[in-house]
């Protein structure tokens, strides 16, 4: 692959001079002049570095600041936005732009409207560091109107999907094609900028290719360690990696009008029914006849049927490995409105430590939705039951990966309780355990406790790994983030033998895309990596396939991933191997077959999330999530 367009539009212009206007700074006394506020930075003035306040207006008793680009990042930034919504302003008719809320303010021009809602590319200044140029990131957004929210029309002007209702196999093409729309209409009207001082800034209508770098290709282990390239045919020619309890047994829960519908269940997760799955005992040497499976009747999903029946399993079950594996007329994804005895069941059956397998009756009543859904349901649940499906080749060996996520409670008021909790694999993908890290009102106690049980898993591990790396969500704070740097720090200290101690951040809501130059669908291959600075890098977790050039279905946007702990510590080669086992982990995940955008420390502490927060906006009491099986598949 030749290179990816970044969206990215580089200044043209490099040198170039920003005048800022500075005052002593006096903390709690920010100047304003107009409707500007003064902005704290720290300038060099007659060699020496000091803090003021500094605004773009000339006010009384400021002294004039002449800045090079790289004086003051952020400063050259904030000049870049405040010249570019002052173009749009001088340029622009008032309802074709506009500045967006938060706490980066990008401008986003309108390129079409519709009845739906409208389509735009915002801009937003940004400073690409690993080519050290200043520029516009630009990104394609639909605005649905409130009423059109969710519907075939919005998503498909959204580009989510196709013409026809299904997921837009385009998706990169018709972003690269509407990117270029807003260069057709709008670039020549907006660029050239007038800097604050007056000096003019080009801006390139073109984006910025930089040159990708690949990782390796998943490999994954199934039984008798045998190595393949696909999950699925890897399974079901050599068995799974690690065998399930030989006492475990399967509950069958449903309604009695629904009981011929549970009976389809079983007979195509013994594979009776398709030939796209052989059946459980084939797949997963896990055989279900009547020794091991059950079926009880329930007359419906109220809160006390729910608790008689769950009672009931626990009583039968004596101790043994179980799952219940429940028909329902609802599902998760179903309306809130609708579906709030889908997170009573769940509530209900994890309270006693039984993780269950819900199956919404629509899919199994519809005959092509259950043909391709029943290996997902059988993976799920062989791995509740204790399976091991397969697990990847690491690059790192004894290394555990610590998951880290947050549900933290945020009201009108702020965060109300803070709530953080770690899921623990190897570096192989293989699921250890879940530990609440962290949980209370009071924040100084909350960051106390999550730094006490970072360290006690730490320490509880270090028998059996050498090297600890941790992966954050996106949503991880930087108190967080500090703790777990200082918390990695000690353990480097402290072990004897030499390991890795590290710590990363995936964010997959993130502003940067990028385009394949040289291929028709702009979809990148998977396993692709730019870098954006020493310790920031885009990664393609999904993407083309290099056995199968041809898009097969819908490829989400890449990751951005950064390096947060240690800093500027590591060399290209150790960050390459850490990226590699992230990739690698996507593939770890247990949820389907081909389920691997995101890696499974970071995807299955996002899914507990939201399990925890739907839990609590039901009003149901807290639960223990500290299990060892994965109950959040």
């Amino acid at each position: 692959m030749r290179g990816i367009a970044l969206n990215f539009f580089p200044l043209e212009t490099e040198q170039f001079t920003t005048t800022l206007y500075r005052l002593p700074f006096v903390e709690g006394e920010r100047p304003i002049c107009g409707n500007e506020e003064a902005v704290r930075r720290h300038l060099v003035v007659n060699g020496e570095s000091d803090s003021y306040w500094t605004l773009f207006q000339q006010t009384e008793g400021a002294d004039e600041v002449v800045c090079q680009p790289f004086d003051n990042v952020y400063a050259t930034i904030d000049a870049l936005r405040l010249a570019l919504i002052q173009s749009c302003r001088n340029n622009l008719e008032s309802d074709c732009f506009r500045v967006a809320a938060g706490f980066r303010r990008p401008v986003e021009i309108t390129i079409d409207t519709y009845p739906e809602g409208i389509q735009v590319v915002s801009l937003e200044p940004y400073l690409l560091r690993s080519r050290s140029l200043f520029g516009f990131l630009a990104d394609f957004r639909f605005h649905p109107n409130k009423e059109h929210h969710g519907t075939r029309r919005s998503l498909q002007l959204s580009l989510s999907l196709d013409k026809n209702g299904r997921p837009n196999l385009n998706y990169y093409a018709d972003r690269y094609s509407h990117l270029s729309t807003y260069v057709e209409k709008f670039h020549d009207k907006i660029f050239p900028l007038h800097m604050p001082g007056g000096q003019e800034v080009a801006v390139r209508s073109r984006l910025v290719e930089l040159p990708p770098k690949t990782l390796d290709v998943k490999n994954y282990v199934v039984g008798s360690g045998i190595e393949s390239k696909s999950q699925f045919m890897g399974v079901a020619q050599s068995g799974p990696f690690k065998q399930s309890p030989e006492d475990a047994r399967l509950y069958f829960l449903y309604r009695q009008d629904d009981r011929p519908l549970s009976q389809d269940l079983f007979r195509a997760l013994r594979g009776d029914t398709f030939r796209t799955f052989p059946g459980m005992e084939r797949m997963f040497s896990f055989p279900i006849s009547s020794e091991n499976v059950s079926g009880v009747a329930m007359s419906d999903f109220s809160a006390d049927e729910i608790q008689r029946i769950r009672d009931r399993v626990v009583v039968e079950a004596a101790g043994r490995t179980v799952v219940p594996v429940v028909l329902t007329p609802f599902s998760r994804h179903d309306d809130p409105s609708k579906n709030a005895a889908y997170w009573n069941l769940k509530h209900a059956f994890l309270s006693e430590g039984l993780p269950i397998q819900v199956v919404a009756t629509e899919t199994v009543a519809d005959k092509n939705k259950l043909k391709w859904s029943t290996a997902g349901i059988g993976l799920q649940i062989f791995a509740k039951v204790g399976g091991t499906p397969w697990k990847v080749r690491p690059r790192t060996e004894r290394c555990l990966i610590v998951g880290i996520g947050q549900a933290h409670r945020v009201s009108e008021e702020g965060t109300d309780r803070f709530f953080a909790y770690s899921v623990l694999t190897d570096s192989s993908g293989v699921f250890e355990e879940v530990r609440v890290l962290g949980e209370d009102r009071n924040e100084e106690h909350y960051i106390e406790d999550f730094s006490t049980n970072l360290r006690n898993i730490f320490t509880d591990y270090s028998p059996r790994f050498s090297s600890f790396v941790v992966h954050a969500t996106f949503s991880i704070g930087r108190r967080e983030l500090e703790s777990v740097a200082t918390a990695l720090a000690e353990q480097r200290g402290q072990q004897q033998e030499s390991g890795e101690f590290v710590s990363l951040k995936f964010n997959d809501r993130n502003r940067f895309f990028g385009f394949a130059v040289d291929h028709n669908s702009r979809v990148p291959y998977e396993s692709t990596v730019l870098s954006l600075s020493n310790s920031e890098f885009l990664v393609w977790f999904e993407g083309l396939q290099y056995n199968q050039p041809t898009v097969r279905g819908r490829v989400g946007g890449p990751l951005h991933v950064k390096f947060t702990y240690p800093e500027g510590g590591l060399t290209q080669e150790q960050q390459r191997a850490h990226l590699q086992d992230a990739i690698n982990l996507s593939g770890a995940n247990w949820r389907g077959f081909n389920a691997k955008s995101l890696p499974v420390s970071v995807y299955y502490a996002q899914l507990i999330a939201q399990y925890l927060k739907e839990f609590e906006r039901h009003g149901l009491p807290e639960v223990d999530v500290g299990t060892l099986t994965p109950w959040f598949l």
